[in-house]
């Protein structure tokens, strides 16, 4: 009788030791999926800074454009609505890499949640 008591201690003891080191890998993969998701926001905030920063350019150019249209330079006017057009794009561009970053840390905050819930 009294090794079935030991037998059984020991089984509640190793069970108890497994649950909290299954605990312990659930906590440690929530907060490394919590780290992923916080680097995918800080990379959109970056792609939505460069974003600004060619809608600006394309908006100095349009207006570069626009002055020497009115001087009737039409060559160096087209040359300005392409660079122009070409900001656009690369502002759609990193409009669009932000919107992956965003969904990326979106995705991994959902996964934090599930091991935290497990």
């Amino acid at each position: 009788m009294a090794v079935m008591k030991q037998i059984l201690l020991l089984l509640l003891l190793t069970l108890s030791a497994l649950a909290f080191a299954q605990d312990d890998y659930y906590m440690k993969k929530a907060e490394s999926y919590q780290r992923e998701a916080e680097y995918y926001q800080k990379k959109a905030e970056g792609y939505r800074r460069e974003a600004a920063y060619y809608l600006k350019k394309a908006e100095g150019y349009q207006r570069e454009a626009a002055y020497y249209s009115k001087r009737g330079d039409l060559d160096r006017s087209r040359t300005y609505m392409r660079y122009a057009e070409d900001a656009m794009d690369r502002y759609k561009t990193q409009l669009k890499y932000a919107s992956d970053a965003d969904d990326r840390a979106a995705m991994y905050l959902r996964w934090a949640s599930d091991a935290l819930r497990r």
